[in-house]
C-alpha cells in the first residue's frame, strides 16, 4: 500500500510542480500520508522543495518538484553494427545522444551441429560487447555533463529473447548468444541498476510514453526490417509472456514454403515479409529474366527499392507488395487474437515506403475476423536509433512511475543521497 501511495504522489509531481496540499487534492490521500511520503522522497533525492507558492491565506505552501538535475536515466539500443545511447531526464527528454561504434573483438564460428549463430554464422563473445556498452554509457553520461551517481538506472534493448527480471539474454540472433548475463556485468561496473529487455519491447514502451500509443490501453507495435517482431500492450501493461518471448511473430509459420528462415525453419513470417524477403523476391524475378533497373546492383537497400518502385519498376513494386501481403497476414493473426485498438508499424523497413505498408493494411483488413480489423487504427511511424535508445530509457522510467501491480521488473530503490565518487571518475576512453 505504501508503494502504491508513493506511486500516486510521484505521478502527480511527474506532470509538474505542486504543493503538498495539491498532492492531497489530486491523490485523495490524507495529509499525514502525503507528508510522510514526500519526506521520504526528499530524503532520497528524487524530489526537491523549490520555493514557496501563492498563499490563499495563512502560510505560503512549499512547492515540490522532481529533481531532474540529480536524477537521470540512460537508454541503450545494442545492435550488431553499433551502440545507440540516449541520456534523458525523468520526463524522457533527451539530454545527450550518440551512436557509438561497436568493437566486436574476435569472433569464432559455431561448430556445434545444428546450433544457431549470428546473421553471418558467427557468435560474438559477450565480454568485448558488454565492455563497449559500459564505455559508451560512461562517455555519454560525462558528455551530458553528469556523473554516474546522477543516473537512476540504465535500460538496454537488444534483439532476442530476454528473461524478464533477470537481465539474462536467453538467445540473440545478431550475436549468437545463448543464456548470457547482460545486466549483471554492466551493473557491477557502473554501480547502477540495469534493466534489459527485447528491443521491440523498449520501442513499444517509447510509443506508450511519448508516441502514438499515449492513452491507448491495447495496442501493438510491429517492427519490420532485417527481422520482424512485435511489442504488445494489454490493459496498459507491456506483455512479455511467461519467458519473455511474447511478440516473436517473425517465426509464426505462415505457409509450407521453401523460404528459409534464420531460425532454422522455413515459411516463417519473417522469411516471407522482411527486408531480406524483399531482396529474395527481386533476385527470383531477375533469375526469371524479368527486366528491372535493379539488375546488377549489389546493395539493394530499402531506400533504393523504394526509389525504383516510385519510378515504376515492376520488379520492385511486386516484391514490396508481396512482402507487404505476407506481413498483413501476420498482423491479421495478431488482430484476431488480441483485438487491439491500434497497430503501429515501425522499424527500419518502413524506409521502403508505402507500398509494403499499404499492402499489409489491406490484407489485415481483409483477413481479420468479423471485421474487427476495420475498427483498428493503423499507423506507420518511422523511427531512428535515438528513439530506440530513448525507449530503453523508458523501461526504467516505466518501473519508476508504474504502480506496483503493473510493474514487470522490480527496480532497485533510489539510494539515499549517493556519494559523488562516480561523478568524479574519469570516463574510460
Amino acid at each position: 500500500m505504501l508503494e502504491m501511495n508513493r506511486n500516486l504522489v510521484l505521478n502527480v509531481l511527474r506532470t509538474g510542480a505542486a504543493s503538498r496540499a495539491e498532492v492531497v487534492r489530486q491523490t485523495g490521500l490524507s495529509p499525514a500520508t502525503v507528508s510522510l511520503i514526500v519526506s521520504e522522497l526528499v530524503e532520497s533525492g528524487l524530489v526537491n522543495e523549490v520555493g514557496q507558492g501563492k498563499s490563499s491565506g495563512g502560510r505560503p505552501p512549499v512547492v515540490l518538484r522532481l529533481d531532474d538535475e540529480r536524477n537521470n536515466v540512460v537508454g541503450v539500443k545494442l545492435m550488431r553494427q553499433g551502440i545507440s545511447v540516449a541520456v534523458t531526464d525523468l520526463r524522457s527528454e533527451v539530454l545527450y545522444s550518440e551512436l557509438a561504434p561497436l568493437t566486436l573483438g574476435r569472433s569464432r564460428r559455431r561448430e556445434a551441429a545444428g546450433s544457431q549463430g549470428g546473421f553471418d554464422g558467427q557468435t560474438v563473445g559477450p565480454g568485448p560487447v558488454l565492455e563497449s556498452v559500459s564505455v559508451a554509457i560512461e562517455r555519454s553520461v560525462a558528455r551530458a555533463g553528469l556523473g554516474l551517481d546522477q543516473v537512476v538506472g540504465v535500460g538496454i534493448g537488444l534483439a532476442g529473447l530476454v528473461q524478464p527480471g533477470t537481465g539474462v539474454c536467453r538467445y540473440s540472433p545478431p550475436f549468437g548468444w545463448e543464456n548470457v548475463a547482460v545486466a549483471a556485468p554492466i551493473s557491477d561496473r557502473l554501480r547502477r541498476p540495469v534493466l534489459v529487455d527485447n528491443d521491440v519491447n523498449t520501442l513499444t514502451v517509447a510509443e506508450q510514453w511519448f508516441g502514438r500509443g499515449q492513452g491507448v490501453d491495447n495496442f501493438i507495435v510491429v517492427t519490420v526490417g532485417e527481422g520482424v517482431g512485435a511489442g504488445i500492450v494489454v490493459d496498459g501493461k507491456l506483455y512479455r509472456g511467461a519467458g519473455g518471448a511474447a511478440g516473436e511473430i517473425g517465426h509464426i509459420p505462415l505457409a509450407d514454403q521453401p523460404a528459409p528462415c534464420r531460425c532454422g525453419n522455413s515459411g516463417c513470417l519473417e522469411a516471407l515479409s522482411s527486408d531480406d524477403a524483399v531482396r529474395r523476391y527481386v533476385a527470383e524475378a531477375l533469375e526469371r529474366g524479368e527486366q528491372s533497373a535493379l539488375a546488377g546492383k549489389d546493395d539493394l537497400s530499402m531506400a533504393a527499392l523504394r526509389h525504383a518502385a516510385e519510378a515504376g519498376d515492376r520488379v520492385a513494386i511486386e516484391a514490396l507488395e508481396k512482402a507487404g501481403r505476407m506481413l498483413g497476414l501476420g498482423i491479421a493473426g495478431l488482430v484476431n487474437t488480441l483485438d487491439p485498438r491500434l497497430v503501429i508499424l515501425s522499424g527500419e523497413g518502413t524506409q521502403a515506403g508505402s507500398l509494403r505498408s499499404d499492402a499489409a493494411l489491406a490484407v489485415m483488413r481483409q483477413r481479420s475476423f468479423a471485421g474487427i480489423g476495420r475498427k483498428v487504427d493503423f499507423v506507420v511511424d518511422s523511427t531512428d536509433d535515438v528513439a530506440w535508445a530513448r525507449g530503453a530509457a523508458c523501461i526504467v522510467l516505466g518501473e519508476l512511475f508504474s504502480p506496483p501491480i503493473r510493474r514487470s521488473i522490480e527496480l532497485t530503490p533510489i539510494p539515499k543521497r549517493p556519494s559523488r565518487a562516480f561523478a568524479d571518475r574519469e570516463p574510460s576512453p
